[in-house]
């Protein structure tokens, strides 16, 4: 869980207790036509329910990785376009993480090593290849090979024709087949390959 929500839920758990114990007529039920005190005990309960408010909304923006895939050259300055947008916009990221996997498949193998449950994890890429990545991560953690309680968000980049057909071969892959993950040394998968070569001549 991210180190701002932990701290964000302490505060609340702290401000209400402060709260509810210099103002027994809010668990009494006497609130009605009840003043409220501007004590320093009340005022440090206020400013901390208002710390704890601002720490869980703060909280949800983060990233503890921001991931962006290989790929061709013009996905590649797309993604990095992408990427220093987001960090533009003030949102915090603890981490970035350059995939340098042969393919999707081993992108999420090698991406569950570095990463631990409760992480969000933003990938930098088009709709339908964030698509197969979720499909990828839900495998590997079948094959208890990336943590479970991860969220992912996609930070989306164009998706033209040529993003379209790459996208929906390798999520129409990732949706039909059922065998264990590995690295593409340890597999045999020489006519999807074939198939690839040939989608990209046309494209």
């Amino acid at each position: 869980m991210n180190k701002k929500r932990v701290l964000g839920i302490l505060l609340l758990f702290f401000s209400l207790v402060i709260l509810f114990w210099e103002n027994n007529n809010l668990i009494t039920g006497n609130a009605v036509g009840g003043s409220f005190s501007f004590s320093v005990v009340n005022i440090l309960g206020f400013v901390l329910f208002v710390g704890s408010f601002i720490l869980f909304i703060s909280g949800k923006k983060t990233l503890d990785k921001l991931v962006i895939p290989g790929g061709e050259d013009d996905w590649k300055k797309g993604r990095l376009d992408r990427t220093l947008a987001e960090k533009k916009s003030g949102r915090k990221i603890e981490k970035m993480y350059w995939m340098k996997g042969k393919d999707s498949e081993e992108d999420i193998l090698l991406l569950g090593e570095k990463t631990k449950p409760g992480e969000r994890i933003g990938f930098v890429t088009f709709p339908l290849h964030y698509l197969e990545y979720r499909e990828l991560i839900k495998k590997a953690q079948r094959d208890g090979k990336f943590p479970k309680r991860v969220k992912t968000e996609n930070l989306a980049t164009g998706q033209g024709l040529k993003e379209w057909v790459y996208g929906t071969i390798g999520l129409t892959e990732e949706i039909l087949k059922r065998r264990k993950l590995d690295y593409k040394k340890n597999r045999d998968e020489k006519y999807l390959e074939k198939l690839k070569k040939f989608a990209h001549k046309f494209i």
